[in-house]
């Protein structure tokens, strides 16, 4: 999230960042447990939306990155039926990271049980079913942009 909101960055410097980023971020959604849900659950319905919490600060770079950064992938590589190459965009990938995140780190900031468990546990279930897809997804990408010699200029 600091990264992606970060307002004077240059691409090589944003690139090489997020390589690193990327890789600590995927290594710590690894570690997140699931909780027993205590305070909030199916029904609960934090007292700020998704779309009030999330205030996009600064994400210029990424939009900026363009037609450069797609690149080739199959969906489920575990699925042997799913054969069919897809295109991927490290724009997206970066976008939909920062929104899971951002929205969890915010309701985190409300301080109360509730809204700390619900983000404790979207975390969780975002990064196996979403962010984390995303993650991986950007840092193989990202690996053949910077060490196979195409580093953007």
């Amino acid at each position: 999230v600091d990264l992606l909101e970060k307002d004077d960055i240059s691409k090589e410097t944003f690139y090489r960042q997020a390589n690193i980023v990327l890789a600590d971020l995927y290594a710590a959604g690894q570690k997140l447990e699931s909780i027993e849900l205590k305070y909030s659950g199916a029904d609960y319905e934090c007292e700020k939306s998704d779309d009030e919490l999330f205030i996009q600060k600064n994400i210029n770079l990424i939009s900026e990155l363009g037609k450069d950064v797609f690149y080739w992938e199959i969906f489920d590589p575990t699925d042997s039926n799913d054969k069919e190459p897809t295109q991927g965009w490290l724009v997206d990938d970066f976008a939909d990271i920062y929104r899971d995140l951002k929205i969890g780190l915010e309701k985190i900031k409300l301080n109360n049980d509730a809204a700390v468990e619900d983000a404790m546990f979207d975390f969780h279930f975002s990064f196996r079913h979403h962010w984390g897809n995303h993650c991986i997804n950007a840092l193989r990408a990202l690996h053949y942009l910077w060490y196979d010699g195409k580093e953007p200029a």
